[in-house]
């Protein structure tokens, strides 16, 4: 069973006393974390998504010109359908081959608004365990995640939750 740890508080994770901003240098190193992902996995969408409040905000996303997200574009999180909304609850991965074949995402904004069918999403945590947001790609048509594409993930979102870990002094 895997325990699950949620943000306290409006601001938490939002650059509060407890957690610090986020530095344009560490926000380079996930623009090339993100590239480098959606390139690897063959998707048109990677990207870091960070909780602020009762919002999920696009922190960083890919340079390509399929992908219909932009950096700030933000939702409201609670009750949003998105697959990110999942990953948070959760606490854990989630892998979603085919949202068209699957009733459970009917009403999915990311399926709706941009045909984004399949999904891959990794939990990011603070130091504390608290969570940040996720790490995540898309792809416009099914695709079944190897278990190559599941490391590849898990490692990079080490990498960023190793970040976390420095910016807090840890």
């Amino acid at each position: 069973m895997v325990e699950e740890r949620r943000e306290q508080g409006p601001s938490a994770g939002t650059g509060s006393a407890a957690y610090p901003e986020v530095s344009d240098e560490v926000l380079e190193s996930w623009q090339y974390i993100v590239n480098e992902v959606a390139g690897r996995l063959n998707v048109p969408v990677g990207q870091i998504m960070r909780r602020r409040g009762p919002e999920l905000a696009v922190c960083v996303t890919n340079d390509d010109a399929r992908n219909p997200h932009a950096v700030g574009e933000a939702a409201a999180l609670e009750g949003s359908g998105l697959y990110c909304e999942a990953v948070l609850r959760e606490g854990v991965p989630l892998l979603v081959p085919n949202a068209v074949a699957d009733p459970s995402w009917d009403g999915n904004p990311s399926l709706a608004r941009h045909g984004l069918a399949s999904y891959l999403g990794y939990p990011i945590r603070w130091p504390d365990g608290t969570l940040f947001g996720t790490l995540c790609v898309l792809d416009d048509r099914e695709k079944a995640y190897t278990r190559q594409d599941r490391d590849v993930m898990g490692l990079m979102r080490d990498l960023i939750e190793s970040n976390l870990r420095t910016l807090c002094g840890r």
